[in-house]
């Protein structure tokens, strides 16, 4: 004889197979992003971002010896930047460099002359700061991706001697047609802007990683695990790491993101 309560508590059970909804440990997991910061010396934070909305998700460093953090709380169906700190000035930042795919059935690479092009138009509508370094454009023959750091080191209204502002930016071009032109429905993403004194700057130490950018968590994969990270190089500046060249006009030369230590 089947007890009352049994078919009770079992009706539930059977509807969520039959019908496919979630079972009780699916409702229990939490959207996350975990990794492994290697090597964890110095490590003191990670977080993640969500670009549109300008919010800031703060992590936990699970265990300080061997890096192993998970960014909880987070929403799903949305796409996150990971952000690592190792004290004040030292930061690995990741950045989406993902663009829609082209319309053309087999996909096609930027070409050299497509970054030429890119190149002058970005700097041509940059007017405030003096000093531009494009420090990568990624993307397809239709939609290109530009990490861009400049300064502004001209005295500027209400300037101090010594001070700067200092500019790191998300853009994306276009080209619908014959012409390549920047995307009308956004102005770009903002990265940093900060005014400070040049001796703060140059302590600086800040990496870009486009593997660590546009993670996606999702309602069918809400824990994405990120395997193991290297920590990002101490050395003061602004680099872009594990991601493609472009030619800086500045420079005169090739200018390619760091090779993952």
């Amino acid at each position: 004889m089947i007890h009352k309560s049994a078919v009770c508590c079992g009706l539930p059970l059977l509807l969520a197979v039959v019908l496919g909804w979630p079972g009780p440990a699916a409702a229990q997991v939490t959207p996350r992003i975990t990794g492994l910061i290697s090597p964890a010396k110095g490590l003191t934070g990670v977080a993640a971002i969500e670009r549109k909305t300008r919010k800031k998700f703060v992590g936990k460093i699970v265990d300080a010896t061997t890096g192993r953090f998970a960014v909880a709380g987070l929403t799903a169906d949305r796409v996150y930047d990971l952000q690592v700190d190792f004290g004040a000035r030292c930061r690995l930042e990741g950045i989406n460099l993902k663009v829609p795919r082209s319309d053309y059935v087999e996909e096609q690479p930027l070409s050299a002359d497509d970054i030429k092009v890119i190149n002058t138009k970005v700097r041509r509508l940059n007017k405030f700061e003096d000093e531009v370094q494009i420090l990568t454009i990624q993307g397809n023959i239709q939609h290109a991706a530009i990490l861009i750091t400049k300064l502004r080191t001209r005295p500027f209204f209400g300037s101090k001697p010594g001070e700067l502002i200092w500019r790191a930016e998300l853009w994306h071009f276009e080209r619908p047609e014959e012409t390549w032109l920047k995307r009308t429905d956004e102005l770009f993403t903002v990265l940093y802007r900060q005014r400070m004194q040049k001796s703060r700057y140059v302590q600086k130490a800040v990496t870009f990683d486009g593997s660590l950018g546009g993670i996606s968590v999702t309602s069918k994969t809400p824990r994405v695990e990120l395997g193991r990270i290297a920590a990002p190089s101490a050395k003061p500046g602004v680099r872009l790491r594990g991601a493609g060249s472009v030619v800086d006009k500045d420079k005169s030369k090739e200018v390619r993101g760091a090779k993952t230590p």
